[in-house]
């Protein structure tokens, strides 16, 4: 089931009773208030230029953790392995109050990196940051520890310990390091403040800079840093497209994809989650598919399971939402990020009664209330997830707040939705649409274009419905259709140069005699045209056996 906010008959059939706004929790609404808003347009996803503010407000984020975050930090041998292994030494196991401590540190780190920027090192400005970065240092030298963070695939880690709540906050920062290639920061005892200016002015260079000076390694031995250890970022081993079917790689990415919201949804029921390098594996798969695959794997959105719709749906949406990205870019990591989003987007639905999922009817006030807090509900699991980017929970968060911020749940003060949000949005509307569900059937594909359409500008963002309704045709593919001779026909793919003109496969005469299907590419035929969609259901088509 899927709640969308469209202008439809079907809106009648489970009217929205009136019910307080939703407000996400306290914990999530803070980290999420704390992250920047990203651009409208193609995304920089590792920008060099100076950071926002929104590390400097760390009081507005309650020092405690989150709801089932014992400590805000969680122990993860492999991240810690690779730590040590990059610094060669040892991992200090950090006390509690050790690890509280940490986001006093990272916020110094932060606030001297932007000083730099811009006063020489001998500026008054710079040695006060540098001598209250040395004060918050000294807390553990006292203890007898030095100081080691990690930074690994978007979150922060002190010694062997993850820092959640602090990978949140420093999203930015993170990113940073690791575009400059500091995979472990280690600050030692003995450091002066002379030598932590020095680090900390490498640490602001921007990516290009380290590159062109031969890596952040040699340049921090050129600087003759003692006391100051950093070590490289360790690269992901890249998985490689196996050769074969292009439609059996589509096809077991789309398998993949199901099988995985099966596995979250038994694992949740048992009290446990799914680790997300399996999730990462999977969104891997469908992004190379996507990318290499497009039209095979648009061809697979139109599978449809009643009895497993959330399951399918998911799946559905993470490859329409990545399609979809990727006409605006073909950057990996917002790809990635934006695949994990729409592939758990309704995760917060599977803790949702059943029967209320289920209802054929209209929901009353309660019912609506627990089926709003989805969004608020998912995002809280997933931010639980070590290793799932951080712009994901946003996404899942975000995802039914509208782009007029009518939706839910509602932000004050109002503020734009993230880009994948409104990614996930579209592709979520367009496939609850053309789904059958408890409360109401599925349209057919031009009517769903069409509502598409008249949603923009109010519930969904304008320049993204065009891009999708350029992306899937006016006849999306697998659209059963009738041409202007008589025969029925089944979309295969858009024509990107004229929507209303698309590749068909003929499987039926004017008679309504089934007949040996044929590949007509309707702009080679002016005489031909599609005068509408068809229901396959209503013909006794199934449509996979023509595909």
């Amino acid at each position: 089931m899927s709640d969308v906010e469209l202008p439809s008959p079907d809106d009648s059939q489970r009217p929205a009773p009136a019910t307080p706004a939703v407000e996400p929790s306290d914990w999530i609404a803070e980290v999420i208030s704390s992250m920047s808003e990203p651009p409208t347009a193609e995304p920089t996803l590792r920008s060099t230029e100076e950071p926002s503010a929104e590390y400097e407000p760390v009081a507005s984020v309650s020092s405690g953790s989150p709801a089932g975050m014992p400590g805000g930090a969680g122990t993860f041998a492999e991240m810690a392995g690779i730590a040590a292994s990059i610094a060669d030494r040892e991992v200090v196991h950090y006390s509690a109050r050790q690890i509280r401590r940490a986001r006093e540190v990272l916020t110094r780190i932060y606030a001297i990196r932007r000083t730099v920027r811009f006063y020489p090192l001998d500026h008054p400005a710079v040695n006060e940051g540098v001598e209250q970065l040395s004060t918050s240092l000294r807390t553990y030298f006292d203890e007898g520890v030095d100081v080691q963070f990690a930074f690994y695939e978007g979150e922060v880690l002190l010694g062997e310990q993850l820092l959640a709540e602090e990978s949140v906050l420093f999203d930015q920062l993170v990113r940073d390091m690791t575009s400059i290639g500091v995979g472990t920061l280690v600050v030692q005892r003995g450091v002066d403040n002379n030598e932590l200016a020095r680090a900390m002015a490498l640490l602001a260079l921007d990516a290009a800079s380290v590159r062109k000076a031969g890596g952040i390694e040699n340049m921090a031995a050129e600087a003759q840093l003692v006391h100051v250890r950093v070590g490289g970022v360790v690269a992901l081993e890249q998985v490689e497209q196996q050769e074969g079917d292009p439609a059996d790689a589509a096809n077991a990415a789309f398998g993949s994809a199901v099988s995985i919201m099966r596995e979250i949804d038994r694992l949740l029921h048992n009290g446990r989650h799914v680790g997300s390098d399996k999730i990462k594996g999977v969104v891997r798969s469908l992004v190379d598919n996507v990318i290499t695959n497009r039209y095979a794997m648009l061809q697979l959105t139109g599978l449809k399971n009643y009895d497993e719709y959330t399951f399918y749906h998911s799946a559905n949406v993470a490859i329409l939402s990545l399609a979809l990205g990727s006409l605006i870019t073909n950057d990996n990591r917002f790809l990635s990020s934006l695949g994990v989003g729409a592939l758990l987007h309704d995760i917060g639905k599977l803790t949702v009664d059943i029967n209320i999922l289920n209802k054929p009817g209209a929901l009353s006030a309660e019912e609506w209330a627990d089926v709003r807090q989805h969004p608020v509900g998912g995002a809280e699991m997933t931010a639980l997830l070590p290793g799932v980017d951080k712009s994901a929970v946003v996404t899942i968060l975000e995802h039914h707040m509208r782009w007029d911020g009518a939706g839910y749940p509602s932000r004050t003060p109002r503020r734009k939705q993230h880009l994948a949000s409104r990614i996930v949005a579209v592709a979520d509307s367009y496939d609850a649409m053309t789904s059958r569900r408890s409360y109401s059937a599925a349209r057919v594909q031009d009517e769903a274009i069409a509502l598409l359409a008249e949603s923009a500008d109010t519930s969904l963002d304008p320049v993204l419905v065009k891009l999708f309704i350029q992306m899937m045709g006016l006849y999306p593919p697998r659209s059963v259709v009738s041409l202007s001779g008589g025969e029925v026909a089944i979309v295969l793919a858009p024509n990107e140069t004229d929507l209303l003109r698309p590749l068909v496969r003929v499987i039926a005469t004017r008679a309504g005699d089934f007949i040996e299907p044929r590949d007509v590419a309707l702009a080679e035929y002016p005489e031909l045209s599609i005068t509408g969609c068809l229901d396959p259901r209503t013909l006794n088509i199934e449509v996979e056996d023509y595909l």
